[in-house]
């Protein structure tokens, strides 16, 4: 049963001995540390909006990025106000005991979302929403599902070629490099770099598998084109958009609006 006043959802934190970052306009925000069986951290906020809760939602971020990223920290702003509970976590990150980008894999992300997601499955929540951008919504493919309501997909990554353009190797370090939108290079390893490599078709023939809805939510200005061809192999209930005149991270000033609005659109009718 869902336990989503704001007195139970305090009892719960109380009750996990977390930290508390801050009370602001009703709302809080805490820090959710995750244990991983390999001894890593997970970190994650979690955002509670000053009422009943609807439901939670689960960001996962995109390659090289963070729970920073603006359409995730905004992101969680926005649902809160539509009274949602928003969960958003790091595959990697500075602190001590987190992954580092140059030494994880594809199969580490997989078991990290499979982490938080039992984590979640445990306490009060009855409608559960995964929303995933870019490369790392390949982990929601490949992750557990069985208590969540609705997918969300921001311009997801198809993976294979794709992926591929972005790597060069670094022959004088022996290093395999992500180049991304900032032009700097990124190191991983050639475990990741192999992940890289897995077909696009493999992804696409696992997506059919999924019985869970999805929505698709495209930037007009990157895989739109691709994903309007794999849309048909998803057998489930499916929603379709393309955000006009965007790209890839959503950038523009009044596209995150847009992404919200389309991302609200979908959960508010479950």
């Amino acid at each position: 049963m869902a336990k989503s006043s704001k007195n139970e959802t305090r009892k719960l934190l109380k009750k996990s001995k977390k930290k508390v970052l801050f009370l602001q306009n009703n709302n809080m925000q805490k820090e959710i540390r995750i244990k991983t069986t390999d001894k890593k951290t997970i970190f994650g906020t979690l955002d509670t909006p000053k009422g009943k809760s609807k439901g939670l939602i689960i960001f996962l971020h995109g390659l090289t990025s963070s729970i920073q990223e603006p359409i995730i920290q905004n992101g969680s702003k926005y649902f809160t106000k539509q009274w949602f509970t928003t969960y958003r976590f790091n595959f990697y990150g500075e602190e001590k005991n987190a992954r580092k980008l140059e030494s994880t894999s594809f199969k580490n992300h997989i078991t990290d979302t499979n982490n938080v997601l039992k984590y979640f499955y445990f306490l009060w929540y009855k409608n559960i929403y995964l929303v995933g951008h870019s490369i790392w919504w390949l982990t929601i493919l490949y992750s557990k599902l069985t208590n969540i309501s609705w997918i969300i997909l921001r311009d997801p990554s198809i993976g294979g070629k794709e992926l591929l353009e972005d790597v060069i190797y670094d022959k004088k370090n022996k290093q395999y490099m992500v180049n991304r939108w900032d032009e700097n290079n990124y190191p991983i390893n050639k475990i990741m770099y192999k992940d890289f490599c897995i077909p696009s078709s493999y992804h696409i023939e696992r997506i059919s598998k999924i019985k869970k809805p999805i929505k698709i939510i495209c930037a007009e200005h990157w895989l739109q084109k691709a994903w309007k061809r794999y849309f048909k192999n998803i057998t489930w209930p499916k929603d379709f958009i393309i955000i006009p005149e965007t790209w890839h991270c959503f950038d523009e000033k009044w596209a995150k609006e847009k992404l919200f609005a389309e991302t609200y659109d979908r959960i508010k009718k479950n």
